[in-house]
């Protein structure tokens, strides 16, 4: 696996007394055999190639020979492997997002400069050039580019992570001979020398490799691969590396001849090779969506970073450790650069916003100090995927950026050496770039990276009707959990409307009762969201292994994983919502305040058990009937039934088979032909006369379990209280007694996303009265108006209107009635802003005054009239 040399000297000695070190000659890249059914790299696949072409999408484990080894060898879950392009062996290669399918992943915005289409991603789907989108030296799609598929042209190019650019799709041989001698003498016939061909093949073609346990000299060190094939017009690659480390004498000296130091360094070296020397890197980059509000952004990015980052530097581990937000009111993103290093000068941006993983990796490195600037690595708050910044103002643009951090790397001694892995003398968090490409003007020309944002909050437009949620859905009336589940709208810019959603709900089950299918003691411990619309398709899911903020938690009295109780709590954003959660209770417990008479009066007593109450929490109704035989108890074995205090009665006293001109029904459940369960009924004769008496004995009430057997004491019931029989409940009375409970299984809750209801003409009429011109009075400028760095140009000028209708004309008229200007608003349907740049139609700067406006309405034809001042 380590395909390296190396020697050292025997007593550690060096010219002057100076300690001698460890020297390694070692292959990064070796020839491959593609044709002799051997795996020669030992990665689980045979015979790869790096000059194949694409031909055919595979199965996710199909081409690989073992299993567990590739998995081994790439660092991989079997949930990582996907379908895959059969050249693509090592299943590297990433596909772009062409969400439009038009075949590119960028559009020609003038002739020669190209920018991203909006949401799309190239991946390594960039063609033969090996450049993308969102590079600067991009000058448009070449060949392969956009074409969904990894291509390779010998001599042409190549995309990244496929033949070519990727080493791993060698089957390499690596070192198959070595050997360690002293300098022959260079004499004929030159044997073991370079001036001899048929010597050296001999010694190169022998498939060993031997320690040199001679006389130490002036020794050659001859490495080979082979033997491979090389036809015409093929390529075999060959890359070696010098190492040198320090490792100690009594590991060199042993039988393993151990060099760990030397290993490592080659380790290290393969990674940077193997991924063009591009060297510990940061995680996958996320995309970032801002939906703009009324004093508010909603920011909302994917997981791919938490969930899909594998760094080749670390042994392919998924190192990502959090988020960061940026925000700035320039394009050069330089005013949230305030974090100084240790000379004053500006090197890190200050969050807005930061999450990390809950994993007690925390607080500011002590190792990769950039000139004595520590990084932050957060205080385990729990992953989350939405931020709302609500200090801004509308009007103003606002640049935001989201970046993905890693842990780094620790040094020796570091406090975090336990947790991260070690590697001296430690290197920084690597976080994603920051991208916003500007021309000379300052405009942006050519593109901005996914995970940057440019969004500007504003007022509602008169009359705007906003997507809602329905949740008036028949299957919510039938859940038997006693939580609140509120789905909320969090960033419209993301919904999917007119998709239906439904929760479903985990349990953590604690204990089961006596072979009976519904008697146990649970807790909630997870929710899932699944979109109906879309094939049932999963678009979230919290559990123990995987929440927002501190939604769930272990209980050791309980054994179980729980949700937060009597607290409000939210799920993370999906689809542009979430989930407003309220757990009261973490297991079952009696309701009193929903129990009791629904029909009728009559004095009842209804005792809970202490212990077994809690593995039955269902609804029950104790009907009343005019049939003294309205129920038969079945039981007979009185093994097993206890009172409520959990004690075993005299066996004596239980009346069993007895009749009942009552039953009790679990409605909870239905059984396979649609009718509820009816628990059975055992008489407790207090008075012991062997006898059912109604006003002097109890009777105690519980189901039957699989074997026939009863399972449990839900409640007790008695009538003592009643004076005498004509007190006891009559035909037709109804008691109810019901549970606060977690989520069943089978609870599912549904709503629906309802799309923008359109406009409200009445609304928009009152709305109206709203418009107004900020600033005003317009002052020499305000902060609305962006920076212009470049000293040639002017400030760009400009007012904004508020809370005018999405589509409608301003015309602005000098105080003597002439119109200076006219604005087309054609926005959104919830952008109420619209803005003029203080210039007349002719393009001439407007002298200093008061201006009227008037704003009509498209739709409806409603009017608003009003005034501004300019002053210079």
């Amino acid at each position: 696996q380590i395909d390296m040399a190396y020697s050292w000297d025997t007593d550690e000695t060096g010219a002057g007394g100076l300690r001698t070190g460890t020297m390694g000659f070692a292959y990064l890249e070796s020839p491959g055999i593609t044709d002799d059914f051997i795996d020669n790299d030992n990665d689980g696949l045979t015979d790869e190639k790096r000059d194949n072409e694409a031909t055919r999408i595979i199965g996710p484990t199909e081409g690989i020979t073992n299993l567990p080894q590739f998995l081994e060898v790439y660092n991989l879950e079997l949930e990582d492997l996907v379908d895959h392009w059969d050249a693509d062996e090592d299943q590297d290669w990433q596909n772009g997002i062409d969400l439009n399918g038009n075949g590119r992943y960028a559009m020609e915005i003038s002739p020669g400069i190209w920018v991203a289409e909006p949401g799309e991603e190239a991946g390594d789907d960039v063609g033969l050039d090996g450049v993308g989108p969102n590079e600067i030296n991009y000058t448009g799609p070449d060949e392969g580019e956009g074409n969904g598929k990894p291509d390779y042209q010998q001599g042409v190019g190549c995309e990244p992570n496929f033949n070519a650019t990727d080493v791993t799709e060698s089957d390499m041989v690596g070192l198959t001979a070595f050997r360690l001698f002293p300098i022959p003498p260079h004499v004929p016939p030159y044997t073991n020398w370079f001036r001899n061909d048929k010597s050296m093949w001999e010694l190169i073609g022998t498939d060993s490799t031997l320690e040199y346990l001679g006389n130490i000299s002036n020794l050659v060190e001859c490495f080979a691969s082979g033997t491979f094939p090389l036809f015409q017009g093929s390529e075999e690659r060959i890359s070696m590396s010098e190492l040198h480390s320090y490792d100690g004498l009594a590991g060199l000296m042993s039988d393993a001849h151990s060099a760990p130091a030397l290993y490592e360094a080659k380790r290290i070296v393969q990674v940077i090779y193997e991924k063009d020397y591009r060297f510990a890197q940061p995680p996958k980059m996320p995309t970032l969506t801002a939906t703009a509000g009324d004093g508010k952004v909603i920011l909302t990015w994917d997981n791919t970073s938490d969930t899909k980052t594998r760094d080749p530097f670390l042994g392919n581990i998924n190192d990502f450790e959090g988020y960061k937000v940026f925000r700035a009111s320039d394009k050069y993103m330089s005013d949230a650069e305030v974090i100084t290093d240790g000379f004053g000068d500006p090197k890190l941006k200050k969050p807005i916003f930061q999450v990390d993983l809950k994993d007690t990796i925390t607080g500011f490195t002590d190792f990769g100090l950039v000139n004595g600037a520590a990084y932050n690595l957060g205080f385990d708050s729990g992953i989350t995927h939405h931020f709302i910044d609500e200090t801004v103002d509308n009007g103003r643009t606002y640049y935001y950026a989201i970046v993905a951090y890693d842990f780094g790397a620790a040094s020796k001694g570091s406090r975090l050496a336990s947790k991260i892995p070690v590697l001296d003398p430690g290197i920084s968090p690597s976080e994603n770039n920051v991208v916003i490409d500007l021309e000379e003007g300052t405009e942006i020309v050519r593109s901005i990276g996914k995970n940057v944002a440019i969004v500007t909050p504003h007022a509602m437009a008169a009359g705007y009707m906003p997507p809602t949620l329905d949740t008036d859905d028949e299957s919510n009336d039938t859940v038997l959990g006693s939580g609140q589940i509120e789905p909320e709208i969090l960033a419209s810019a993301s919904l999917k409307n007119g998709h239906t959603y439904k929760v479903t709900f985990a349990l953590d089950t604690i204990t089961l009762i006596n072979d009976y299918d519904h008697g146990l003691l649970y807790t909630n411990s997870g929710v899932t969201v699944w979109d109906a619309t879309d094939n049932y398709t999963q678009v979230y899911q919290e559990s123990p292994e995987n929440f927002a903020y501190d939604n769930l938690s272990y209980n050791d009295t309980l054994d179980a994983w729980s949700f937060k109780t009597s607290a409000n709590i939210s799920t993370d954003v999906f689809d542009g919502l979430r989930l407003n959660m309220f757990y009261p209770i973490k297991t079952a417990q009696f309701d009193p305040n929903n129990s009791g008479w629904i029909t009728g009066s009559a004095p009842i007593t209804v005792t809970q058990t202490v212990s077994e109450s809690r593995y039955f929490p269902w609804d029950y109704e104790i009907i009343f009937t005019d049939n003294d035989s309205a129920y038969v108890g079945v039981v007979t074995n009185k093994t097993g039934i206890r009172d409520e205090n959990g004690d075993r009665p005299d066996g004596t006293t239980l009346l069993v088979s007895q009749a009942f001109n009552f039953y009790v029904i679990n409605k909870s459940f239905i059984d396979s032909t649609g009718a509820y369960e009816k628990l059975d009924m055992v008489v407790q004769d207090e008075n012991k006369n062997q006898q059912f008496d109604m006003l002097g004995d109890r009777i105690l009430v519980g189901p039957v379990n699989k074997r026939g057997r009863w399972a449990g004491t839900v409640f007790i019931i008695d009538f003592k209280s009643a004076p005498d029989s004509t007190f006891l409940p009559k035909h037709n009375d109804v008691y109810q007694i019901t549970y606060q409970r977690p989520f069943w299984t089978d609870d599912t809750l549904t709503f629906t996303v309802d799309s923008e209801s359109g406009l409200n003409a009445q609304e928009l009429q009152v709305t109206m009265n709203d418009i107004k011109v900020v600033p005003n009075p317009y002052v020499a400028t305000n902060e609305m108006e962006e920076g212009v760095t470049n000293p040639f140009l002017n400030q760009r000028r400009k007012i904004m209107f508020t809370h005018v209708p999405a589509r409608c004309t301003i015309k602005i008229f000098t105080s003597n009635g002439y119109l200076v200007d006219e604005v087309e608003v054609n926005n959104s349907s919830d952008n109420g802003s619209a803005y003029w740049d203080l210039l007349t139609q002719e393009g001439l700067e407007i002298a200093a005054g008061v201006y009227i406006y008037h704003v009509r309405a498209h739709e409806t034809g409603d009017e608003k009239l009003g005034k501004f001042a300019v002053v210079k």
